[in-house]
């Protein structure tokens, strides 16, 4: 029987795999923190790694047994592994942007709560907003684009080669994407923030017509109740919105990434 051995190019480049999806998984929104545990993630991540590194192995070369093969390939995979998170970052912060903008506009401002996955604190509203953009990402088998993006990156940039490439056009696209992602901040939060100006516009006619109210306790419950109601109301149509900022940041992905 011949004897059983590991070729550690190979056992490099499998590393080189395991490290792009291991860095992908602990910064993906809903896998930070310690609400998700590391013990699970890196099970995860070994998983994925396994089942990836068999079809992928006409597109994977050996890894060079040199310092600067080596740390060539755990800088490129770093690199990689946080432009596929950070873009999904990105756009998790523009659902914590508009929750912090209602917040405010219903008198929440100062209503705040720790967030688990960060461990910072967050106003109530905008943990709404995040909880209910991963249960509608997840509806849309939004997280099954991800993983055919991971799979397609290592058949366009095997382990070891540089995926981002650093030029003017990407720091043109992050720019962009950025600016895409506020303005869907503001689109979240728009019918939201209209329907709180306009009950506080109708509240300053009543006062000004009947001054004997006490609007300062009457005006508070009943922004409170207005906020709530209309955010109930805008939850089927913010789908949509979930869905276009996610469909930003896969096309993002795909442009630096894939080159599409």
């Amino acid at each position: 029987m011949e004897p059983w051995y590991i070729s550690i190019p190979h056992l490099l480049t499998f590393l080189g795999i395991f490290l792009r999806i291991s860095i992908m998984l602990f910064l993906f929104p809903y896998f930070r923190g310690q609400d998700v545990p590391n013990t699970f993630k890196a099970f995860l991540a070994l998983c994925f790694s396994l089942v990836f590194y068999l079809p992928l192995s006409e597109y994977v070369r050996p890894v060079d047994l040199n310092p600067v093969a080596v740390m060539s390939l755990v800088v490129s995979e770093f690199i990689t592994g946080i432009v596929f998170s950070l873009s999904l970052l990105i756009v998790m912060g523009a659902f914590e942007v508009a929750g912090d903008i209602v917040s405010f506009q219903m008198g929440f401002g100062f209503v705040r709560v720790a967030d688990p996955v960060t461990g910072v604190q967050i106003t109530l509203i905008s943990r709404f907003f995040q909880i209910l953009a991963a249960l509608i990402f997840f509806a849309l088998k939004g997280h099954h684009v991800v993983i055919r993006a991971v799979y397609e990156s290592f058949e366009e940039f095997p382990v070891g080669s540089l995926a981002v490439a650093i030029s003017t056009e990407n720091l043109d696209r992050l720019v962009a994407f950025s600016g895409m992602v506020f303005s869907l901040a503001l689109k979240i939060a728009a019918p939201i923030m209209i329907t709180l100006f306009l009950g506080e516009l109708g509240m300053g006619l009543i006062v000004k017509f009947a001054p004997q109210i006490n609007i300062l306790i009457v005006g508070f419950a009943f922004t409170i109740l207005l906020g709530i109601l209309f955010a109930a109301l805008s939850i089927e149509a913010w789908s949509t919105a979930v869905a276009q900022g996610f469909r930003m940041a896969t096309d993002f992905i795909f442009q630096v990434l894939l080159r599409r």
